[in-house]
C-alpha cells in the first residue's frame, strides 16, 4: 500500500440553502447554531462555518472537516453531507479564525 491509501479521507460538509430560506433568515439560524458549537468546542484553530452565494438568491454553506469532531450532532440536524474541499472562489468566512485559509484542510 502507498502512503496515499494510509492517509484518511477528511470530507468537508454541505448545506444549501434556497432564497427562501435564506430570506427567512435561516443563514443567520445556522449561523447563530455553529457559532455556540464553535464556542462550546473552544475555537477549534480548524473549525469553520463559510459561505459561497449562489446566482438565484441561495447560499450554499460549508463546513470544514474537524466540523465532524466538534459538531456531529450540528451536522446532523442541519442535514450537511459530506462534500469535497470547496473552491476558494467567492468563499467567505462566516465564522471561525481569521487565519483559517492557512490551515485548511
Amino acid at each position: 500500500m502507498t502512503t496515499m491509501e494510509h492517509a484518511e479521507v477528511k470530507y468537508w460538509y454541505h448545506l444549501p440553502l434556497t432564497a427562501g430560506e435564506v430570506a427567512a433568515g435561516e443563514m443567520e439560524r445556522r449561523r447563530k447554531a455553529f457559532s455556540e458549537a464553535f464556542a462550546a468546542a473552544r475555537a477549534p484553530r480548524t473549525m469553520a462555518l463559510f459561505q459561497q452565494g449562489r446566482e438565484e438568491g441561495g447560499v450554499d454553506l460549508f463546513l470544514t472537516p474537524e466540523c465532524g469532531e466538534h459538531a456531529a450532532e450540528l451536522l446532523a440536524e442541519c442535514g450537511c453531507v459530506p462534500c469535497e474541499r470547496p473552491s476558494m472562489i467567492g468563499l467567505y468566512l462566516l465564522v471561525g479564525h481569521n487565519e483559517i485559509t492557512y490551515y485548511m484542510p
